[in-house]
C-alpha cells in the first residue's frame, strides 16, 4: 500500500475566483487601432472595478494573463460575488458612455465576460483557468453577445454553474436574482460542454429568447424574490474625447485623450 505523505500533489488547493474577458471583433480591427482599443478597455475595467469595490484586486493582482483582446484574472474567492454583481453593470455603463461619444471611425468595444471558481495551486495552472476561457469562447457566450448587440447592449456575462449556486442562488448579489439569468449549455467543440448561465445588463432573459445554444434555454423562476432591474450609472460620469490614450482618475472617472494631448 502506498505510504501517504504529509504533502501530496492531490491535496486540494485554495479556491480562487477567476474572471476572463475579451473584446468582440478585436482581431478584425486595423492594427494601429488595436492598442487604443485595449488601452480604452483596460481603463474602463479599472474604473468599473473601483466602483465595484475591487480597486485593490485590480491594482495588486494575484494572477494576470494577457490575452491580447482581453485578459484572465484571479482574485480571492471571498470577492467572487462582486464579479457577478455589480461589476457587469458598472462596465456596461462605461462601455455605453464610450460608444455614445466615440468617433464614427473608431471601433466599437463590446465584450464577453466569464466568471468561474475553483481550486488553484500557487502557479495558477489548472482546470479553473482553462474552464473560464472555455466559457468565454463557447458558442453560447458568442451568441449571447450577438443578441446583446441587437438589443443595443455592450456586454454579456456568462458564469459557471458553480458560481451561479455560490453567488446567485445563495442570494449574495446586490440586485440580480436567479430570474435575471438564462440557463445555457456552454460548449467548445471537443473540449468543453457544461451547464452555464448568461446575463446581459439592463435586459431580461426574455430578451434573449432567440439565443441559439445546443440545449434548451430557459429562465429560472424565483417566486420568493422579486426581480430587481439593475441600475446603471449615468453616462455623464464618464468623460470621453476622441480615441487615443485613456486615464483613470482616483475618483474612478475615465478620460480619453487624442494621442499627444494627454496632460
Amino acid at each position: 500500500m502506498e505510504e501517504l505523505q504529509a504533502e501530496d500533489p492531490r491535496d486540494v488547493p485554495d479556491y480562487e475566483a477567476v474572471l476572463a474577458l475579451d473584446m468582440r471583433g478585436y482581431s478584425k480591427a486595423a492594427s494601429h487601432l488595436m492598442s487604443p482599443m485595449r488601452t480604452n478597455l483596460d481603463a474602463m475595467v479599472a474604473a468599473a472595478m473601483a466602483e465595484s469595490g475591487l480597486a485593490e484586486e485590480w491594482q495588486q493582482r494575484k494572477y494576470w494573463g494577457d490575452r491580447g483582446d482581453g485578459f484572465l484574472l484571479a482574485m480571492p474567492v471571498r470577492r467572487l460575488w462582486r464579479l457577478v454583481d455589480p461589476l457587469p453593470e458598472k462596465l456596461e455603463a462605461a462601455l455605453a458612455a464610450y460608444d455614445a461619444q466615440r468617433r464614427a471611425a473608431d471601433p466599437e468595444i463590446r465584450v464577453r465576460m466569464s466568471v468561474h471558481v475553483g481550486p488553484l495551486p500557487s502557479d495558477y495552472h489548472g482546470d479553473p483557468m482553462n474552464d473560464a476561457c472555455r466559457l468565454l469562447d463557447s458558442g453560447a457566450a458568442r451568441s449571447a453577445l450577438e443578441q446583446a448587440k441587437k438589443l443595443d447592449s455592450f456586454l454579456t456575462l456568462i458564469i459557471s454553474d458553480a458560481v451561479f449556486h455560490a453567488v446567485v442562488r445563495a442570494k449574495r448579489t446586490l440586485r440580480l436574482t436567479a430570474s435575471d439569468f438564462l440557463r445555457v449549455r456552454a460548449e467548445v467543440d471537443d473540449k468543453f460542454a457544461e451547464l452555464a448561465w448568461v446575463h446581459v445588463p439592463r435586459r431580461s432573459p426574455n430578451d434573449l429568447a432567440g439565443l441559439e445554444t445546443p440545449a434548451p434555454v430557459e429562465p429560472v423562476a424565483e417566486p420568493s424574490a422579486e426581480a430587481v432591474v439593475p441600475t446603471v450609472q449615468p453616462a455623464s460620469k464618464y468623460h470621453f474625447g476622441q480615441t487615443g490614450s485613456v486615464t483613470t482618475e482616483p475618483s474612478g472617472t475615465v478620460n480619453v485623450y487624442q494621442d499627444g494631448q494627454r496632460p
